[in-house]
C-alpha cells in the first residue's frame, strides 16, 4: 500500500484512477494498528481497486476538510468522484472493510 504525503498527491490519485480505496490512520490509534495487518488481505481481495493510506495527522486541515473525525476510516474513489465512506472512530474488522469495498461498488 503506498502512502499519500500531501494535499496535491491526495487530489491527483483519486482523479486520475479509476478505483481508489482511501485508508485513514494515525500511528498513535490502537484501532489503526490491528485494521493495518488486514489490509495486504483486503488488497488481494479488490485487486482492481488502487489502495493509499494516509496519515490523518500529517494534514489535519484536509481531513476536517472532508470530515475525517474518526479512525481508522476508509474512502473509495472512483474517477474523482466519492462512492461511499466508513467514517467513525469504531475499530473495523477485516469482513466490515471487505463488505463495505463490495457493496461502495454494486
Amino acid at each position: 500500500m503506498n502512502k499519500i504525503i500531501s494535499l496535491k498527491e491526495y487530489y491527483d490519485i483519486i482523479e486520475n484512477n479509476d478505483l481508489v480505496v482511501i485508508y485513514w490512520y494515525t500511528k498513535w490509534c490502537p484501532d489503526c494498528f490491528v485494521m493495518k495487518a488486514a489490509l495486504p488481505r483486503l488488497e488481494k481481495d479488490f485487486e482492481n481497486f488502487k489502495f493509499y493510506s494516509i496519515n490523518r495527522d500529517m494534514d489535519v486541515e484536509l481531513s476536517k476538510h472532508l470530515n475525517i473525525f474518526g479512525i481508522p476510516s476508509f474512502l473509495i474513489y472512483k474517477k474523482g468522484v466519492e462512492l461511499d465512506r466508513f467514517v467513525d472512530k469504531r475499530r473495523k474488522s477485516y469482513m466490515q472493510v471487505k463488505e463495505f469495498i463490495t457493496n461502495a461498488i454494486k
